[in-house]
């Protein structure tokens, strides 16, 4: 199983670089994972990740979220039926939003506690941030119908 990575900012794919060692399975795409929507067939991606997403926290600011229609819909159709979607965050504005969109996007929920982060989950700079400055991390999943 191959392994996508998309990061548009420099230091970012740097890092991840660094951290790679021999590891064979993993493409970078250094640039916004939107950008392979137009080139990724349907239904290709087995599972992904949106991992502490920017989370545009001003109101005028929130359709510029990854978990709006406009990014979903092209997400929904890279991803195979009953593929599951990842989602971590620390920002309970964004939970809401994502339980709202994504299930209309065409994703099924996973019944499982939010507050609990996935079997083998290697924590994040993002989570360990959040945790420090006393915010929740929240785990959500759901499955491409």
């Amino acid at each position: 199983m191959d392994v996508i990575g998309a990061e548009p900012f420099v230091n970012g794919v740097a890092t991840l670089l660094s951290h790679r060692g021999t590891v064979e399975n993993i493409r970078l795409h250094p640039g916004d994972v939107r950008d392979l929507f137009d080139v990724l067939p349907d239904g290709c991606i087995a599972r992904a990740f949106l991992l502490y997403p920017d989370p545009w926290p001003k109101a005028r600011h929130h359709r510029r979220r990854f978990v709006t229609p406009e990014y979903l819909a092209p997400l929904c159709r890279v991803m195979a039926p009953g593929a599951e979607l990842r989602v971590a965050t620390d920002i309970p504005d964004y939970v809401r939003q994502t339980l709202e969109e994504v299930p209309a996007a065409g994703f099924a929920r996973v019944g499982r506690p939010q507050g609990l982060p996935w079997e083998g989950w290697p924590s994040t700079r993002y989570e360990r941030k959040a945790l420090r400055e006393g915010r929740q991390p929240h785990y959500l999943a759901f499955l491409r119908l």
